[in-house]
């Protein structure tokens, strides 16, 4: 049995850390909504406007903090905060407080850069260089259990109310209990210095004398060529959440067939990394070459199942904006879209846009997954790591803040009440075709990384060295 300060063991423990966190927290999103009625589906895409943008920024400066205070109370009060997010969306459902759903968000955003910069740092920095691409399918494969286990709670709980739009209180309470249980877990994954690869060899862990000097080496990550290059990719991993989530599962199925089709949109993940992880880190081949196949191999994927995107998206979407009866505004009409799909009672049309899903959580896994391939190529150090994790959830969710507006604009898919709702009249084509080109934005700024900046080892023990002497001159000077 692998001992407790063997990488193995961290990224698993760490893996089962994020199952139960950010795990569920994909579970209840998945469903579209956060579990709400879709006629609430503003409520959930002004709370996820809130949470990316305070995310972006808290994630920015994690790597500073990981880098200072370490990992255990960021994944803790991280952890934590997901726990006050789901119970505002159970408080919302009897006291409509959208104040408290915004300030759980905020605080979300906080804690969520914090867990994932801990994350990214320990995934990137823990294992060896040919564990790379095992080792991230093995923690994602974990983390993605959470999506699909906890998509049985509503299933499991709501199976018999075909009929349900919405989660029960039951169902949240479900969730909060698993959330904490996973913050307190973090407190068994051990700090850097004391762990050991199975080589003998240790994590490199290097001590940098100040907060400033952690400020400045975050900033100069912004004049790095290689993360520069990574930035669209980076921006594109979170923009296609929303529409996913809350332009194709929300509004087209009962909940019942989005709590299985979440299910097993994040069981395709699992399935996709463990294969993607298996051939990236391919011994048989080198590791440049790995890096150029795998990102072809990955492009051809994102073609065929974006294709597949568009032929559904023509059959649903905002067409004829509706006037409200209460308030008097145009608003779009939920005819436009399927609504009550269900996997029972409507199987011949709900399998097609399922298996549609099923490939969306494929190529996601792959596009993630080689994004963190690519920064653990470039660095083995943790700390440097805990930078590269902290500045690609930054872009990150800058693209989680931007998506909901085109969503919510008259070329999405859930235009505002008024003029936008009015002027709907595309059928959602122009969100979809914004989110394809971003997602392939990002496969065209990966080439200079893959085929000039990955090299066949990375010797990080100089490389640090040099750049904390580099960041302290740049200091004193």
């Amino acid at each position: 049995m692998p001992r407790l300060n063997n990488p193995l063991t961290q990224v698993i423990i760490l893996g089962f850390v994020c199952f139960c966190c950010p795990g569920m927290f994909n579970a209840l999103s998945g469903t579209g909504a956060y579990g709400l009625d879709s006629k609430d589906n503003d409520v959930a895409t002004n709370a996820g406007i809130a949470l990316s943008l305070v995310f972006a920024f808290s994630s920015l400066f994690a790597g500073a903090l990981f880098n200072i205070l370490g990992h255990r109370i960021l994944l803790i009060l991280g952890g934590l905060t997901y726990v006050l997010y789901v119970s505002s969306f159970m408080a919302y459902q009897s006291i409509q407080s959208m104040t408290f759903v915004v300030i759980a968000s905020c605080l979300l955003g906080v804690g969520a850069g914090w867990l994932w910069c801990a994350q990214g740092a320990i995934m990137m920095g823990y294992p060896a260089e040919n564990e790379k691409g095992r080792f991230f399918s093995l923690f994602w494969s974990i983390f993605n259990l959470g999506g699909v286990l906890g998509n049985l709670i509503p299933l499991i709980a709501q199976w018999n109310d075909d009929s349900a739009l919405s989660a029960s209180v039951p169902t949240y309470i479900g969730f909060m209990v698993v959330m904490a249980a996973g913050a307190f877990l973090s407190i068994l994954i051990l700090p850097a210095s004391k762990v050991v690869r199975t080589d003998g060899s240790t994590v490199t862990a290097i001590k940098y004398s100040s907060p400033i000097l952690e400020l400045k080496a975050i900033f100069s990550l912004f004049k790095d060529w290689r993360m520069l290059c990574l930035i669209p990719m980076f921006f594109a991993s979170n923009w296609v959440y929303t529409y996913q989530f809350n332009a194709v599962n929300a509004p087209n199925f009962n909940l019942r067939t989005r709590s299985f089709n979440s299910a097993f949109y994040w069981g395709a993940q699992i399935v996709a990394s463990i294969g993607f992880g298996a051939f990236m880190d391919k011994s048989s081949k080198l590791r440049t070459t790995r890096a150029r196949w795998s990102l072809i191999l990955m492009t051809v994927t994102l073609i065929a199942t974006w294709a597949g995107g568009i032929a559904f998206q023509a059959t649903f979407g905002p067409r004829n904006p509706i006037v409200d009866k209460d308030t008097g505004k145009f608003v779009k009409n939920p005819a436009d879209f399927h609504q009550d799909f269900d996997l029972v009672k409507t199987t011949s049309e709900w399998v097609g846009p399922f298996i549609l899903y099923f490939m969306y959580g494929v190529v996601d896994a792959m596009y993630q997954g080689y994004s963190y391939w690519l920064m653990g190529a470039l660095t083995n150090d943790t700390n440097t790591a805990a930078r590269f994790a902290g500045f690609y959830k930054f872009i990150q969710n800058l693209g989680g803040v931007l998506a909901p507006v085109v969503q919510q604009s008259s070329i999405g898919n859930g235009p505002t009440a008024g003029s936008h709702a009015q002027a709907a009249t595309s059928g959602g084509m122009g969100e979809i075709i914004i989110a394809i080109v971003i997602v392939f934005l990002g496969c065209v700024g990966a080439i200079p990384v893959a085929w000039k900046a990955v090299q066949e080892t990375t010797d990080d023990e100089t490389v640090g060295q040099q750049t904390e002497k580099e960041e302290i001159g740049d200091v004193k000077a």
